[in-house]
């Protein structure tokens, strides 16, 4: 059985995959509960997209948790951004501090968008929720 406070996290993954399928995007989806980022998106040729859906629709623990998820996804793939798919709640100051200080420190950027907001970034088209830890 599936905890319900799971599920809408399970919800968002099939969401973004359906908008990858519908739009074309090739990808490679992580079972549900895998320690591995969600999804693998490459769009161009030496260019690939980490993105993960941590849906989140109230204050808790789960937010407070995103850094260490980034930075231990970023310690398996060496990547150089990763992009987290949120809910509604918006993410407090100081796990955004943390992210950027991990910036300045790894190197790798976070950016925090809605799926509205990086299903628009996928598709070219401005997204004004991208949150750029500059």
């Amino acid at each position: 059985m599936i905890n319900p406070i799971n599920m809408s996290g399970i919800k968002l993954e099939e969401n973004l995959e359906l908008f990858l399928k519908s739009n074309d995007f090739p990808y490679r989806k992580q079972k549900s509960g895998a320690p591995e980022i969600d999804f693998i998106i490459p769009i161009k040729e030496n260019k690939i997209i980490y993105a993960d859906c941590t849906n989140q629709n109230t204050g808790g623990s789960v937010e407070e948790k995103i850094p260490h998820k980034v930075w231990k996804y970023w310690k398996k793939y060496n990547y150089k951004e990763v992009y987290i798919i949120r809910g509604d709640y918006t993410i407090s100051k100081t796990v955004i501090k943390h992210l950027k200080d991990e910036e300045k420190t790894r190197g790798y950027k976070t950016h925090i968008l809605t799926l509205e907001e990086f299903c628009n970034f996928l598709q070219g088209k401005q997204t004004i929720g991208l949150l750029e830890f500059t």
